[in-house]
């Protein structure tokens, strides 16, 4: 993947449970976003190619995918859907679920990834936020994810990691949503945001110009 191209980006972060898919596919809907969720991207890829016997031999052993060969998995999937014209960058802004998941993989990014917004869905009840992962490990039939030992360690490595990451990015790019709202009112929050960030695109590029105009 050519280092010098950015990919104009908006980012969603927040704990499991928070509602990160749920908005990142209707979001991916809209004309111009395209909504990559680096979970489904790992979910898809053959367990018994090169890149799955990979994953195989971390995941196993109940460890974390290393960041180098998730980076990795992330790109080729990117070029993938340039090659497809699926994604053309002129015209596309990615809204990336589950990536960058650490501080590293957020400095690693930096190089291809023009983040302009970034959306932290937050639930302030942690007894909320265990009910929800309990309903969608039901739900989804996850059944691993129903343990306690699971959800608490799932919730622990958010703080850590989640709180971390954010602090890489200029803290004007970060918006705090009230994920405890209903999805649609989530939705409406972050489109509401959105609609203003264009507005004031629009404004500055006319005042631009008007500035050049003779």
């Amino acid at each position: 993947m050519p280092t010098t191209r950015k990919y104009r980006t908006i980012l969603l972060f927040g704990m499991p449970g928070s509602g990160k898919g749920t908005q990142g596919s209707v979001l991916g809907q809209l004309p111009g976003l395209i909504h990559i969720s680096c979970g489904d991207v790992f979910r898809k890829i053959p367990k018994y190619g090169e890149l799955g016997r990979e994953i195989v031999t971390f995941t196993s052993q109940g460890l974390m995918v290393p960041d180098e060969l998730t980076v990795r998995i992330w790109e080729r999937h990117i070029q993938i859907l340039e090659m497809q014209e699926l994604l053309l960058p002129e015209q596309h802004t990615l809204v990336l679920d589950g990536l960058p998941r650490n501080y590293s993989q957020a400095v690693t990014l930096d190089r291809v990834l023009d983040v302009t917004q970034i959306f932290h869905l937050k639930i302030n009840d942690n007894e909320e936020a265990k009910d929800r992962l309990r309903a969608r490990a039901l739900r989804e039939n996850r059944l691993d994810d129903m343990n306690d030992g699971v959800i608490a360690r799932r919730l622990q490595t958010y703080y850590e990691e989640t709180y971390d990451t954010l602090k890489f990015y200029d803290s004007s790019l970060i918006y705090d949503v009230d994920a405890s709202q209903s999805p649609l009112d989530v939705l409406r929050t972050i489109i509401c945001r959105l609609s203003d960030m264009r507005h004031l695109v629009d404004a500055t590029t006319k005042q631009k110009a008007s500035v050049s105009a003779p």
